[in-house]
């Protein structure tokens, strides 16, 4: 009889930052990786060592020791650091689609370069587990995937609850909702359960004899997995002895010192026909609710504002510009690629999650503002060269040219405010003050201006503010020119398609009128009727389709006794909702092509939870039997609020500001959709998911806490309300109602998990904002779509730059990429370095196979991977439901 292979893999889980600062996590991994080298050195018996499925720990490693880098490319071309195939371990859900394909591409390149990828996709500890993974690592090359959470192992032995997310054993397989199907790999057991073996007879003997039986209950084959490490751990030294002793013990075991492609060569070979198959999301759905951690997708918001607003920069601005303008250079790509990897530095799950102590927070921020100023860098020297290509000659003489680029799938007619700079005046030619003078003069001397555009038609438009301020050029080979100039703000609407630019002209003429400010508490266009009680009440009326909510809006104050990780409300419960209270600060404002209504409701909140909470935290008591209530003393919180209705369309934006001074609560807004439905709509990662509104028996938790990207929507036979968002990754459908709760802002002062580590910067004292919309529909696919490419699109602002008139080798306006289907949406339009093609990725929002055509003018395409290796299909084939598919224009 054969023996039963226990397959031991060394490893340490690493968090780069999280119960401490990253600089102190660091120091920690310097002591780990010279302990690994001294244990290759001094133990041949020592197979290897897994090194988290990140390639970034050998940059962090060479930071301190540049001078091991030939030792570090010796042991992993020597197979004894086992490397790859990710960048970092990131978060699923509170990154894009393109950074968790940057992550895996900027991994695999890494790999490549040292030596070569493991090959698995690896999730230990992900918060959850995004639907597309297994299109995702077939895109990539990868087959199988291991994961810790999402999945209910059952045991060969219990057949009887086998719910959609039950697994007979430890190994099933993985299917995402294109039909793309992987081998899986769930840490039943978790990641650590071969960790610190006994290499004594005794305690060997009693730990194997529980860790066998515990893994044999689920495994599929003969081939049992074993982790050795955890979280930060240090290598086990005498490990090689305990297998010793192990082999010694248990005769009808073999255990190997091994590593996972010898363990996946092992179990693929030995699979059963009977292997469960999972479909689609895991994110614990079938537990009792408490530990799905989605509650991190609004632990501190701030950040989650600040990484959609990097990933817009690089992935809807800086890269498409690059493409367009022709500037892409290898120079130019390493400035990218600094400022993704700079990015995704913030995106493991500890960081990007906010659940990590405060010091880990304050870098993050200081990582954001670095990636962008190297992203906005390179798209202002991309828009300068871009525009200047621009053939502007047809515009008036003595005008002032500028151009629109709208870089979404969506049309776009939204108010733009365009910087013009109407008049220069060099230092080199007078002192500053004397410059700032002689501007100043000519601003107060202004004559009436309008805009036309490109064929010299007026469009409506005003100057919204004129200044005189100083600036600079920074030639690329001369001395920096510093210069006051004029500059006036233009307020504009025009339509933009998808995908186009379009150029227009400041002249002299006469401004378009707009009516004066005014206290009446309603917005109208040409779909929607928007009204505000003096209670606060806000009724949204669709005039296509009749649907009404009546209470459209409503701001939800809770108390929050839980962590970074989990929300809890206090025991007492106690609720502080808008409703009824008096609006304040009424203002109607008229633009160019919108209405705005600006109030203000004030609230009076607990300026903290009670005096219990401070020792229920200092205990460690579980934060699922705290008995913590709020404060009995109140605070006020003016909500600043603002709706826009553009002139036409079934789309309304809010916006919503504050200065928080209470602690310990949560700040929702609550959408009335009027509509109960048993499932809601959401984009994902890749996907529009549909998820169900009601709970499992198994779930315990209060609430149910769902992740978004940019949108969510609630429908019936009739209509749909479909909620945007900006960087507002958490919404909650309560049960039994049409109510779409979105959070705003939580408020938590520790950080959770397995110990008590204070984080007074997680309760978000100071200045918020938070951005959402709601666009009412008819219900059918053409409106639905178009809300989802809306919401997307409302993501990324209409890129302007003024120029002068000059002849070039683009037309004035043009559209330089169709998609003919709006049930494809583009994530990515880059220039691909490895294979010289302009590449355009996206994904089908639908369920159902698509047809679907995309042109970039004068270009050919094929369809490639996500490595850009080309596929066999035709540029024309029709998606299938829920494909990602990336072209390559030649």
């Amino acid at each position: 009889m054969a023996k039963k292979k226990v397959f031991i893999i060394s490893h340490s889980h690493w968090d780069r930052e999280w119960y401490m600062a990253y600089e102190k996590h660091h120091m920690r991994l310097i002591t780990l990786m010279d302990d690994l080298f001294h244990l290759f050195e001094t133990d041949p018996k020592f197979d290897s060592f897994h090194l988290d499925g990140q390639t970034i720990i050998l940059d962090d490693y060479l930071a301190v020791r540049p001078e091991k880098r030939d030792e570090l490319a010796h042991w992993i071309k020597a197979g004894k650091l086992r490397i790859g195939p990710f960048y970092i371990l990131q978060d699923d859900f509170l990154i894009s689609g393109e950074a968790n394909t940057r992550n895996t591409l900027y991994g695999l390149k890494a790999s490549h370069q040292w030596g070569s990828p493991v090959p698995l996709g690896y999730f230990p500890d992900t918060f959850g587990n995004m639907g597309q993974t297994a299109q995702m690592m077939k895109l990539a090359h990868l087959d199988t995937a291991a994961w810790g959470r999402g999945v209910t192992p059952t045991g060969f032995n219990n057949q009887t609850s086998r719910g959609k997310f039950d697994s007979t054993y430890s190994e099933m397989w993985w299917e995402g909702p294109d039909g793309s199907k992987i081998l899986g790999i769930l840490f039943a057991n978790w990641y650590s359960n071969g960790n610190e073996i006994p290499a004594e007879p005794e305690a060997a003997k009693a730990y194997w004899t529980k860790h066998l039986a515990d893994a044999e209950r689920y495994a599929a084959t003969d081939n049992l997995l074993f982790m050795n490490g955890v979280d930060h751990q240090p290598v086990q030294q005498n490990l090689t002895q305990a297998i010793e002793l192990a082999n010694q013990l248990f005769p009808d075991y073999e255990f190997i010192h091994s590593n996972f492609p010898a363990y996946i060569k092992a179990l693929k070979a030995d699979l059963p026909a009977d292997l469960s198959t999972i479909h689609g999301e895991l994110t614990s759905q079938a537990t009792d609710g408490w530990y799905t951690l989605a509650n991190t997708a609004s632990s501190r918001i701030y950040l989650k504002q600040q990484n959609v607003r990097t990933e817009r920069l690089l992935e809807n601005e800086a890269e498409p510009l690059l493409a367009l303008s022709g500037t892409w250079t290898p120079t130019n790509q390493d400035r990218l690629d600094y400022a993704w990897r700079t990015l995704l530095q913030n995106n493991p799950h500890d960081s990007i999650c906010g659940c990590s102590v405060d010091p880990v927070h304050r870098g993050m921020m200081a990582r954001f503002e670095n990636a962008q100023a190297v992203g906005e860098s390179v798209r202002d020297t991309a828009l300068a060269a871009f525009v200047g290509q621009i053939d502007t000659s047809a515009c008036p003489a003595g005008s002032k040219p500028f151009v629109l680029l709208n870089t979404t799938g969506a049309t776009k007619q939204e108010p733009v405010t365009v910087r013009v700079e109407y008049a220069r005046a060099p230092f080199s030619e007078g002192k500053p003050d004397a410059q700032y003078a002689k501007l100043e003069a000519l601003r107060k001397a202004l004559p009436t201006l309008a805009v036309v555009d490109s064929d010299g038609h007026a469009i409506p438009s005003r100057i919204a503010h004129s200044e005189v301020r100083f600036g600079y050029d920074l030639p690329d080979h001369a001395f920096r020119v510093p210069y006051m100039a004029l500059y006036l703000d233009v307020e504009i609407a025009p339509q933009l398609p998808a995908f186009s630019w379009a150029t227009y002209a400041l002249v002299a003429g006469t401004p378009t009128s707009v009516p004066a400010p005014d206290d009446v508490p309603v917005l109208e266009n040409d779909r929607l009727r928007v009204s505000l009680a003096g209670n606060g009440e806000l009724t949204v009326t669709d005039r296509q389709t009749g649907a009404v909510l009546p209470h459209a809006l409503t701001f939800e104050d809770t108390g929050d006794i839980g962590n970074e990780y989990v929300y809890r409300q206090s025991a007492d419960q106690q609720t502080v909702l808008s409703t009824g209270a008096p609006i304040s600060d009424l203002r109607r404002e008229h633009h160019i092509g919108g209405t705005t209504l600006r109030y203000t409701q004030t609230l009076m909140v607990p300026v903290s939870a009670d005096a219990q909470l401070a020792h229920e935290q200092r205990a460690v008591i579980d934060m699922t039997v705290r008995t913590a209530g709020r404060s009995k003393t109140l605070v006020p919180l003016a909500l600043h609020v603002t709706l826009t209705l553009p002139t036409v369309g079934n789309r309304l934006a809010v916006s919503v500001t504050g200065n928080n001074q209470a602690k310990d609560h949560r700040i929702r807004a609550l959408i009335d959709t009027g509509i109960t439905a048993a499932e809601n709509r959401a984009e994902s990662i890749y996907e529009v998911v549909t998820r169900d509104n009601t709970v499992p028996k198994t779930w315990q938790n209060p609430t149910h806490p769902e992740h978004q990207q940019a949108f969510v929507e609630l429908a019936d036979a009739k209509h749909s309300v479909v909620v945007g968002n900006y960087a507002l990754h958490e919404y909650e459908v309560m049960q039994g109602t049409g109510t779409i709760g979105i959070t705003l802002l939580r408020c938590i002062g520790e950080m959770g998990d397995w110990g008590y580590f204070p984080t007074p910067e997680a309760q978000c004292l100071g200045e918020f904002h938070a951005e959402f919309s709601l666009a009412l529909t008819d219900g059918s696919d053409a409106e639905r779509l178009a809300a989802y490419q809306a919401d997307r699109a409302a993501q990324v602002p209409v890129l302007t730059a003024d120029t002068g008139r000059h002849t070039g080798t683009k037309a004035a306006t043009a559209t330089y990429l169709t998609v003919d289907n709006p049930a494809f949406t583009v994530t990515a339009t880059y220039h691909a370095p490895a294979s010289d093609t302009l590449l355009v990725r996206g994904y089908n929002l639908t369920g159902q196979a698509q047809p679907v055509t995309v042109t970039v003018p004068g270009k050919s395409a094929t369809l490639v991977d996500f490595t850009e290796e080309a596929l066999p299909q035709a540029a024309t084939t029709a998606l299938r439901p829920a494909e990602i598919r990336t072209y390559a224009f030649k």
